[in-house]
This record gives C-alpha cells, structure tokens and sequence, in this order.
C-alpha cells in the first residue's frame, strides 16, 4: 500500500524542547504495535460485553455490522496511515487536526480522546476486581469495597508497568496476547466442531438469514448493531499515539493491518460462540457469557480459563488505555496548550513519565469516587454511555482532516483518489451518519447527552482558556497542507 512521503522542513513533533521532551525512537517493531492495538480494543474483553448485545439486538446477523463497519473502520485507518507519514505525533489526532484544521478543533480532539482513554477506563477497572474475586468468593466478588481494592492493586500494577518503558509495555502485551488469541482461536475452532459435528447439544447452526437484513431485524435494528461494531473496533487507533516511538513511520501501517486482523477475529469469533445456544439461553447467562461460552465447550475447568481470558484481556486493555491517555496529554504538554510539567520525560525510561503517574492514579480516583459517591458513580456510568460517540467524533476528525490535508494531490493519480479521498471519506461520511442518526433517533437519554457533551465541549473552553493563558505556538502558526513547502521553495527559486 502506497503512503505518501513527508514534507520536507516540516518540524517533527519529537525534536521539539530538545533531548528532556524526546520519546525513545525506534523503540518499537510493526508487531509491537499491531499487539498495543490489538490489546487497547481488548478483543476478549469487548465480546465478553457485546456478544450478548448483539444477539439481542440483531439476533444472528452479526456479520453485517460487523462489515458494514469495517470498510470505513479501513478508510479511517488509511487516514491515519497517511497523517503519520506526514507527522508522527504521540498526539496523533489532537496534533492533525490542529496543526491542518484549526488549532481549537485539534485541542477539542485531544480533549475527548483524554475523555474516552481515561473515564472509559473506569468501566474496565470494576470488572477486573470483580473477575479475580470471583475465583475466591461470590461474596467478596459482590462487595464493592473489596472489588475497588482489587481494581486498585490491578491499576497500580498496569500504571509501573507503562512508566517503565515502551518496550516493557509491548512485551507485557506480547506475553498475554499469545495466551489470550490462541484461547480465542482454540475456543473457535472447538465451537464450530461440537456444533456442526454434532457433539454439542441445543445449538443454532448458521443459515442464509445471519447475512440478511431481514435477518437483523430491518434497518433500525441494523444501525444499532452497527453501534456496537464501532465500539468493537475502536481502540486500534492506540498506533497512532506511538508513532514517534515506533520504527520508521510504521505506525500506520500497524493500525491498517490491525483494523484488518479485528474484522477477522471479530468475524469469525463472534459467528462461532454466537450458536452455541439459542438466543434464549445466552442472553439467560449474558452476565458472564463467555464463562458460559468455555463451560458449554469444556465444562467447567474451561470456564475458568475462559474467566482468566477475559480477566487478561481487560487488564491489556486498561495498559493500552494508560500508555494512549499519557501520550495524547504529554503532546499537549510539549506545546503547552496544556501545563509544561504534562510534556516531561522520564530521562531513564523515555516515557512521559508526569502524565502517566498522574492518568494512571486519575483512574484509581475515579474508581474510588464512583464506589464511595453514588451521584459521581451514576455520572461516570452517563460519560460511559456517550464514548462510542466520543470515538466517531475523533474517528470523523482524524479522516475528515486526512482528505483536506491531501486535497491538493487527491487527483494527481487513481491511488491517490481512492486511498487519499474515497475511503478516507467514506470513513468521515459513514461516522457523521452515525453521530447524526444515534442523536435523531434518541439513542442517548438526556442525562448522558448533557454530562457526556457536557463534558466534551468544556474542551472548548478550556481550549480559549488556553490560549489566552498559555500563548502556546500552537495557536498562532498557520495550517498547513500536504504541497506547501513544495510550493514554497518553487516560488522561492523564481
């Protein structure tokens, strides 16, 4: 796949402040960061949450959403594939959109990214407390006080395991990932032989309507399947953040291919668990249905490994979570829209050691506050609802800004249209739907509209706060577009 070059005299992010703001170079392979992405969409942990939602909203017809998804999901990837080769930025989105839009929709961007890495991540830590207690006590499993120490101890863990390094981070992930996908891939293989082979009793078995709109239950009913697949997909952008510390400007290629490895995985998984039982039973045992999922194909010693799976995977996804939030603000930080202290560097672990101490012990804060308080509990749960919204706002940023930024060479060649404008586009175009049309058709209470929203547009005014305060270059230096320096130095030579 072509990607175009980076302009020449652009300043990279990485060099500015000096050696003290500099994030280790190279520190990572294109598999280092396909398994950062992998883990931060937690593929696990996100069936473990969806496979019941889907069944009951679409019944079998999960393979649409899921595909319908995917081909803006590539567009959109393409996109960021494209931005990196012209600014690999641990910022990514927030630094795009700014530097080629408008620095207040850049700052607006950063703001609801920090938003869905960082609130968001209080759905993962209660879970995680709540899985390993379960292996000991029902009653402890159940008691929220014990749930939070364990999300607590778990948070702490993920937390030093970022702020040692990059790479100790990718190993930590690479570890699990070869446990957790060779699970999923043994689990898959295991349902779809006791299923069709007749060793498993009360299953569905797939037919022409799992792939019809009939079959989702009509339009309606399609679209939010389609809801759930975005929410599925997202988290592959985590490429993005660690652009300046991978090899080369391989980061985009890793968040293509792992848009690609999530569409199979996705795909394949979830038609094959999806009929171990009717519909009726899943959703009879959709609190813990992949548990369900290992006992019906291994009883009950499986379903313990398949608790540890899920346990696993919610922890690789909190870790990507942590490493994702601490870039985006150490960016922030370096152009000092957000205070300086964000953009330190640890001069030991070249990681941005500040903003991941601080993100990290944020997210005990609020697991704590929303275990003590009901009211901040009740309005963490709002914020939560509204992320996969937050995530089509970015994911509309990031490929909206993509084509404006190649708009000059979008028709230089057939490559440049489809890879630079059609699929980009139809990726932008596709989220804007989805944003519109969950809002038109009520999809979101009042409540969560207002503190979800709410929240998210305080970033404008937090970025006017900024600017005034901070007088930060960010703001003052003029867009740029893919062709200007070209341009530049022609007129120059004339």
């Amino acid at each position: 796949m072509s990607q175009p070059s980076s302009q020449a005299g652009v300043e990279q992010p990485g060099a500015i402040g000096g050696e003290l703001h500099r994030l280790r170079a190279n520190a990572l392979k294109v598999g280092d960061v396909v398994i950062l992405s992998l883990a931060s969409s937690g593929p696990t942990q996100s069936i473990a949450v969806t496979l019941a939602a889907l069944l009951a909203t679409i019944g079998y017809a999960s393979f649409l959403p899921l595909f319908i998804c995917f081909i803006p999901m590539l567009g959109i990837a393409i996109g960021y594939q494209r931005l990196n080769a012209w600014q690999p930025s641990a910022g990514a989105t927030y630094s795009w959109v700014g530097r080629a839009l408008n620095p207040h929709a850049g700052f607006f961007a950063g703001w609801i990214m920090l938003m869905y890495y960082t609130i968001g991540t209080t759905s993962l830590t209660i879970p995680l407390g709540t899985y390993m207690l379960s292996f000991f006590s029902n009653g402890a499993a159940n008691n929220k006080y014990d749930v939070a120490l364990v999300g607590t101890a778990f948070n702490l863990i993920v937390l030093v395991v970022a702020a040692l390094g990059i790479k100790l981070s990718a190993r930590f992930q690479w570890g699990w990932a070869i446990f957790e996908y060779g699970l999923l891939i043994g689990f898959t293989i295991a349902a779809i032989v006791g299923i069709y082979g007749g060793h498993l009793h009360h299953t569905v078995h797939l037919t022409s309507s799992w792939f019809t709109l009939s079959g989702a239950g009509g339009f309606k009913a399609l679209i939010s399947g389609v809801l759930l697949a975005i929410f599925l997909y997202s988290g592959w952008d985590t490429a993005a953040y660690v652009g300046e510390e991978a090899k080369g400007k391989r980061a985009g290629s890793a968040a293509v291919l792992s848009v690609v490895l999530l569409f199979f995985m996705y795909t394949i998984v979830i038609l094959a668990f999806q009929g171990i039982a009717s519909n009726r039973v899943m959703q009879a045992n959709a609190a813990n249905i992949l548990a369900y999922v290992g006992q019906q194909i291994g009883g009950g010693f499986w379903k313990q490994v398949m608790i540890v799976a899920v346990l696993g995977g919610t922890l690789a996804s909190l870790q990507a979570a942590i490493v994702s939030s601490s870039r985006i603000s150490f960016a922030m930080g370096r152009d000092r829209v957000f205070p300086r202290w964000f953009g330190a560097v640890s001069p030991t672990h070249r990681t941005p050691w500040n903003a991941t101490i601080l993100l990290g012990l944020l997210n005990v804060v609020f697991l704590w506050a929303s275990t003590l308080i009901g009211s901040i509990g009740q309005a963490l749960s709002d914020i939560v609802s509204t992320l996969g919204l937050m995530a089509a706002i970015f994911y509309l940023l990031t490929a909206a800004t993509a084509v404006w930024y190649y708009r000059r060479s979008i028709l230089q060649n057939a490559g440049n249209l489809i890879l630079g404008g059609i699929l980009p586009g139809l990726g932008a175009a596709f989220m804007a739907f989805v944003i519109i049309y969950s809002l038109a058709t009520d999809s979101l209470n009042g409540v969560e509209i207002a503190f979800g929203f709410g929240f998210a547009l305080l970033g404008l005014v937090l970025s006017v706060v900024s600017q005034k305060v901070g007088k930060s270059s960010f703001y003052s230096e003029p867009t740029a577009s893919h062709g200007d320096t070209i341009e530049a130095e022609l007129a120059g030579s004339s």
